[in-house]
């Protein structure tokens, strides 16, 4: 082979051995990207969990605080504390609404597609039942409670 023929020879191998090098970033930059939105999506149910987790310790708190005082409260500090935990579920519902709203999304259906999840039923269900106490109604432990007792 002429000398001209090995130089291209020689170029050919550099430009085949640069085209794999960058196939190859191309192929960890997919990987990249692909972990990249794999933690992203983690990350969010993770901060969902914790939104859960503080949901459920508020929950068990109320009723280790209410039982504990049920026979010291009055009416009245119960209802206090009622509005208290309501107006906590009404901002976390607010504050999953909007982890969850996507650009150009509005809250109002950011907050319709929290309620569908299980933490945004959970966090209704709290505030459903707070307001319930806070007007002295039945809440939903009564009524399961009750169901219980009629299957027995």
């Amino acid at each position: 082979m002429s000398q001209e023929g090995q130089r291209h020879a020689a170029e050919l191998k550099r430009l085949e051995d640069k085209k794999k090098d960058l196939e190859d970033a191309l192929g960890r930059l997919a990987r990249d990207e692909a972990e990249a939105q794999e933690v992203a999506e983690l990350a969010q149910e993770v901060e969902q969990l914790e939104q859960h987790v503080e949901t459920a310790r508020a929950a068990a708190d109320m009723e280790k605080t209410m039982t504990k005082n049920e026979l010291t409260r009055s009416p009245v500090d119960v209802r206090k504390a009622a509005a208290i935990n309501r107006q906590a579920a009404e901002r976390q519902l607010d504050e999953l609404a909007k982890q969850m709203q996507q650009p150009g999304e509005t809250f109002h259906k950011a907050y319709d597609q929290a309620l569908s999840t299980d933490m945004g039923r959970a966090l209704m269900r709290s505030r459903d039942d707070a307001q319930e106490l806070e007007r002295g109604g039945v809440t939903s432990m009564e009524l399961d409670e009750a169901r219980k007792q009629l299957m027995a």
